[in-house]
């Protein structure tokens, strides 16, 4: 069987993306599922600015390796010189720490001690001080999200009848008794 072009292989990855996202959003149906899927979704919007942070830092980090040197490890061959740095920073900022920046010992005495004073600059960084950083936000929005669990579980309901609604056709969603103009809204008394 002959493999598949780039193109539709990458177009088939976002397809199952997609398709793994849907399925997520249709397990909030179950009530036992739709705790743990309203938690995810909450930590995503959450951690989306120190998400945009970290993309940043490992993109200078990474830029800063490369004016010392090139990652010439055999692994990175195929993705150019920058992607090369960048996915070596990525790994050493989420503790992997190889050493494939230094696989040739093409640098001098002067270029060594630069390269490891960033590298430690990147672990301090990345790996204790943002990661650290990334794990608290997570336990706060795990905090929040099981305070207020049922009333965003309710809200999720809601979305998903006002969803399925909207499916209808025109003649159903016209009789005012099965569809009214206003929603009715109780609180649960503690």
């Amino acid at each position: 069987m002959k493999t598949l072009e780039i193109v539709p292989k990458c177009v088939m990855i976002v397809v199952i993306l997609l398709c793994l996202m849907k399925l997520f959003f249709f397990l909030r149906i179950f009530m036992k599922l739709s705790y743990i899927v309203t938690m995810i979704m909450q930590v995503m919007k959450d951690l989306r600015t120190f998400f945009i942070f970290f993309t940043i830092l490992i993109v200078m980090f990474s830029l800063v390796f490369d004016v010392i040197t090139i990652n010439q490890a055999g692994e990175y061959r195929n993705v150019g010189n920058f992607a090369a740095n960048l996915l070596g920073t990525l790994r050493l900022s989420l503790g992997n720490t190889d050493f494939n920046f230094l696989e040739d010992d093409h640098l001098d005495s002067d270029q060594h001690t630069l390269f490891w004073v960033c590298w430690v600059l990147v672990v301090i960084f990345s790996a204790l001080i943002f990661l650290n950083f990334i794990i608290a936000e997570v336990s706060n929005s795990y905090d929040f999200v099981r305070q207020s669990i049922d009333a965003l579980i309710y809200k999720e309901r809601a979305g998903l009848i006002n969803e399925a609604e909207d499916i209808l056709t025109a003649k159903f969603r016209a009789d005012p008794n099965k569809f009214p103009k206003y929603i009715v809204a109780r609180e649960i008394d503690s």
